[in-house]
């Protein structure tokens, strides 16, 4: 077991159980982990499979888990490349249909430097919104609180949460492009609704060629106001 264990991606999942004696097995410290909520790699066989990024990010979503210093150092280190699209999408359908906190969960990405590969996501960041009507701050941060307002009204439907789900995560995908400031000052985002339609499909789009989802999730997109 100790050598299977090593090849495991998070402590939290190289405990393994002994079914002859009921002994609990946990050479690397998964136990004391979980109870303290933080999410470590095991070893360097962490870095054999960029999904295992992805999985931290879903995994601290689900269980509220906060990574190491030295976990988020190592994934900093891994690429996206080589991950056939359909794999990466499971991760994120398990963020959307599972994440308790999928504040937590995106914010890992971002630690990580993984926005990196999902543009669209990362331009949300340092983007401004006008404090009057967004006080939370920006863009970015206005799509983690509305995140995790959807994680706690999920309906229990897998397709319509996973619809609603990534609207709400594209919903002000049109921002980037259409913020500016008045002359008074005042910043605006004339029409990004309808502007966020072209991101938002070439984020699904990267994912996964399921029409009926991206054709259902865009409506939500051009008019969520």
């Amino acid at each position: 077991f100790p050598e299977a264990a090593a090849r495991r991606d998070f402590t939290v999942n190289a405990i393994g159980l002994d079914p002859l004696t009921g002994e609990v097995l946990d050479p690397h410290g998964g136990e004391n982990d979980l109870e303290n909520r933080v999410l470590r790699h095991v070893g360097p066989a962490f870095v054999e499979d960029p999904l295992r990024v992805l999985r931290g990010m879903h995994f601290a979503a689900r269980f509220n888990l906060t990574a190491t210093t030295e976990t988020i150092e190592l994934c900093r280190t891994i690429g996206l490349e080589e991950l056939p699209p359909e794999r990466i999408f499971e991760e994120w359908k398990k963020l959307i249909l599972k994440g308790q906190s999928i504040s937590a969960g995106l914010n890992f990405l971002r630690e990580t430097t993984w926005l990196r590969f999902f543009p669209e996501l990362e331009a949300l960041v340092d983007c401004p919104q006008n404090p009057e009507w967004h006080p939370e701050g920006d863009v970015w941060v206005h799509t983690l609180h509305c995140m995790d307002a959807f994680a706690k009204d999920r309906v229990g439907d897998e397709w319509e949460d996973l619809v609603v789900g990534f609207a709400v995560l594209c919903h002000d995908f049109g921002k980037p492009e259409t913020t500016v400031k008045d002359e008074g000052g005042r910043i605006r985002s004339p029409k990004h609704e309808p502007a966020g339609e072209a991101p938002t499909r070439t984020f699904l789009g990267r994912m996964t060629n399921h029409k009926d989802l991206i054709d259902q999730v865009i409506p939500l997109v051009r008019r969520h106001l």
